[in-house]
């Protein structure tokens, strides 16, 4: 077999190759669902809006669900600034790591370059205690 006869075969391989994968395309997608990357990188990507809410701080622990509720899309920053009158504990979804916020104060989180956005948002006061919180959240 010469070489030219090899480079033949190679690309008549390739050929076939390209058109099985062609044909086979739509199995391989629902075998490896892309479309779950598809949406992983939508939910990540930045949109340009602002999200404004009043969050009223109780003994209760209560949360945002910002994917299953609106704006159906994750923060990528968020302002707190709490009205009072009491101080109010805020966790960014983990509801076991809560920060303190005291009357007056603010905080600012930033989740541009972290793998996950923010998707919820827990809060809540001491017991006996309410408090009022402005949250501001641009994704």
């Amino acid at each position: 077999m010469s070489e030219s006869d090899s480079i033949i075969n190679v690309m008549v391989g390739a050929i076939f190759a390209v058109a099985g994968i062609a044909v086979l395309a739509p199995t391989l997608q629902r075998i490896f669902p892309v479309t779950q990357l598809a949406q992983y990188l939508e939910a990540q990507a930045y949109v340009g809006l602002t999200d404004d809410r009043v969050l009223t701080g109780t003994p209760t622990m209560q949360w945002l669900n910002l994917i299953s509720d609106p704006p159906y899309h994750p923060w990528i920053t968020a302002y707190f600034f709490n009205d009072g009158p009491h101080s109010v504990f805020i966790g960014i979804n983990n509801p076991d790591e809560l920060t303190q916020l005291a009357m007056g104060e603010d905080k600012t989180v930033d989740m541009t370059g972290a793998d996950r956005r923010i998707e919820f948002i827990f809060y809540k006061c001491n017991q006996g205690e309410r408090a009022s919180v402005r949250a501001i959240g641009k994704y």
